[in-house]
């Protein structure tokens, strides 16, 4: 055999390994953490990565090192927030997979026991206005979305538009809670112009606004909700999500920023954006890209 098949093949093998690997930690954790209190788990995890992280998933390390490099950290403090990434990234996974296995009921008490942040009460007053809700990448982001949807007080109508798959623990979920008699027409991303159409309908549009093309030089692409948002002559409402030490975490509400606002660059929801970004930057899902 060639030396370069074989490299391949190891390559190949080594993929594997490291996947199986970090599939059966998952499920260990998923059994395990319950056990654990809370602080202990976050501790226990950011010291087996600062050790294990560098080894067991390089590229990821070395992306997120590099990136927060350029965000302007020394390198022993990026050493140190790309280590709690790694963690929290493992952390989030676990904690997903065994909130997908409790009964409806066990993971709606989860929910709703999420903290809110919402000094000036900009979720109540916006109740039946037609906005486009933004989730930046941070925190249990799949959690605060199925927190925004049950949170009582709601807006009657929701549109999500989701990249998951059919048989997805996400969209199992997200059907868990239209069938608590939730008002949630669900899309999938394959389909264009749906959100348009449902928010003209009047729904409220809730999605994921992807903070990445905002941290690259020269790139001038208005991110999709905020197009939508700006067209259809309807505020964002920015959220951002924010893994505390508690089991649900912290959902922020950053601001409302109306039509008009985003047709002059946005300048404000990008301001608040990055300030939540860089107050806890391994919270960042998007810190290895």
């Amino acid at each position: 055999m060639k030396p370069a098949r074989c490299g391949e093949r190891r390559w190949a093998l080594r993929l594997i390994g490291l996947h199986a690997c970090h599939r059966a930690s998952l499920r260990m954790g998923a059994t395990v953490l319950p056990w654990v209190p809370l602080k202990a788990r976050l501790r226990l995890a950011e010291g087996a990565f600062a050790t294990l992280g560098p080894l067991l998933q390089a590229e990821r390390h070395g992306r997120a090192f590099d990136t927060l490099q350029r965000l302007g950290h020394a390198p022993s403090a990026a050493a140190e927030l790309s280590a709690r990434f790694l963690a929290g990234r493992w952390l989030r996974q676990a904690h997903f997979q065994r909130l997908q296995s409790l009964p409806f009921s066990a993971l709606q008490h989860v929910l709703r026991g999420m903290a809110w942040q919402d000094p000036g009460a900009l979720w109540a007053a916006a109740a039946g206005r037609r906005r486009v809700v933004c989730l930046l990448p941070t925190g249990d982001v799949e959690l605060a979305l199925a927190a925004v949807l049950d949170r009582p007080g709601a807006p009657a109508h929701y549109f999500v538009n989701t990249h998951h798959r059919d048989d997805s623990p996400e969209l199992r979920i997200l059907l868990a809670l239209k069938r608590q008699g939730h008002r949630l027409d669900i899309g999938h991303a394959q389909q264009g112009g749906q959100a348009w159409r449902q928010l003209r309908r009047g729904a409220t549009v809730v999605t994921l606004l992807d903070p990445c093309p905002w941290r690259e030089t020269g790139v001038s692409r208005e991110p999709a909700p905020l197009r939508l948002a700006r067209l259809a002559q309807v505020p964002v409402l920015l959220l951002g999500h924010r893994r505390d030490g508690s089991e649900a975490g912290t959902l922020s509400v950053l601001g409302e920023f109306s039509a008009e606002s985003l047709a002059e660059s946005a300048t404000a929801l990008y301001a608040a954006a990055h300030a939540f970004l860089a107050a806890a930057p391994h919270d960042w899902h998007d810190l290895d890209r």
